[in-house]
């Protein structure tokens, strides 16, 4: 009987992690993006702006470049879809600062394979490879975070996001993040969030 309920226990655990994941929604942005298909995903590929010239929150606000603060201007492509700690890299600061024109440059070289480059005029000075598949129009990031404290949902709770990338019917950027950061109390006093983000990158 004991082992029963432990067994219970451990179900309801799941699913709550399973419900808690963060999840995707085009809501503020499907009118907007292309539906990419096996055949045509590679229109990925191409050059865009470092920086992004709209977010679109939660709330569906569209904000143009000349309006976004210095804070977003932090924010770009690169670390965006590297999922990459902004302090983690100090030699990299002097980019993400930069007033430079710098060009992302991507290539999907295979249905799971995007290579991602960062140019200043023609020289490279940043060169890596994330892993990922196509699903639902777009193209998901295989570096998904998930990080738990104490015991979820019982004294504790997780915190997990992941990105994924999709153009624009004029051919512009999307990256997508899904972010939740879920806790609780013994299952009764249940804190936390969960929100998407939206960034639009110009086409070169």
């Amino acid at each position: 009987m004991i082992n029963q309920k432990k067994h219970i226990f451990f179900l309801i655990l799941i699913a709550l992690l399973v419900q808690s994941c963060a999840m995707f929604s085009k809501k503020r942005f499907g009118k907007d993006s292309e539906y990419l298909t096996e055949n045509n995903i590679k229109k990925l590929s191409g050059n865009y702006t470092f920086h992004p010239v709209k977010r679109i929150s939660n709330s569906g606000s569209k904000k143009p470049n000349d309006e976004i603060p210095d804070s977003l201007v932090y924010n770009n492509a690169y670390d965006f879809m590297l999922n990459m700690d902004y302090k983690s890299s100090k030699k990299f600061d002097s980019i993400r600062n930069s007033k430079n024109d710098y060009t992302l440059n991507l290539e999907l070289e295979n249905s799971n394979r995007l290579r991602i480059k960062i140019l200043e005029n023609t020289n490279v000075i940043k060169d890596t490879f994330l892993s990922g598949k196509y699903r639902k129009g777009m193209f998901y990031l295989d570096n998904k975070y998930l990080k738990c404290h104490g015991v979820p949902y019982l004294f504790g709770g997780c915190s997990n996001n992941k990105r994924r990338i999709g153009i624009t019917k004029n051919g512009n950027l999307l990256i997508n993040e899904a972010v939740s950061n879920d806790g609780a109390f013994l299952i009764i006093f249940a804190a936390g969030y969960s929100y998407n983000s939206t960034y639009e990158y110009k086409r070169k």
